[in-house]
């Protein structure tokens, strides 16, 4: 059995914590007024599963992709904290996209590209 390194430990919890802030903020904390609730979880969720299959095999470029996608969910988060009914999962999308790329650029950090 391989043994899982806290980077990937950390880059795990931020994947599975934005899945589950967007799921929750998408259709329970704050359901779109504007937009179909399926078109917001296609457009939010989407670019996250594209690499899943990478992530839980331990592949070098999802790692690279989820620490560049984790910015964009990042920047989403910082823009939204400044709402005020927002702001809880807000900081939650921070949070995970934080321990996202952090996991990620460990993990990168620990082996060297071939």
């Amino acid at each position: 059995m391989k043994l899982v390194k806290p980077a990937r430990i950390a880059a795990l919890l931020g994947f599975f914590g934005l899945l589950g802030v967007w799921i929750g903020w998408s259709t329970i904390f704050a359901p779109p007024r504007h937009a179909p609730t399926a078109l917001v979880l296609g457009l939010t969720i989407l670019p996250l599963l594209f690499p899943l299959r990478g992530l839980l095999h331990d592949r070098r470029n999802s790692f690279i992709w989820l620490g560049l996608l984790s910015l964009g969910y990042f920047i989403h988060g910082v823009g939204a904290a400044t709402d005020a009914g927002e702001r809880i999962a807000a900081s939650w999308e921070i949070v995970s996209s934080l321990l996202l790329f952090t996991g990620s650029w460990a993990r990168l950090r620990r082996e060297p590209s071939r």
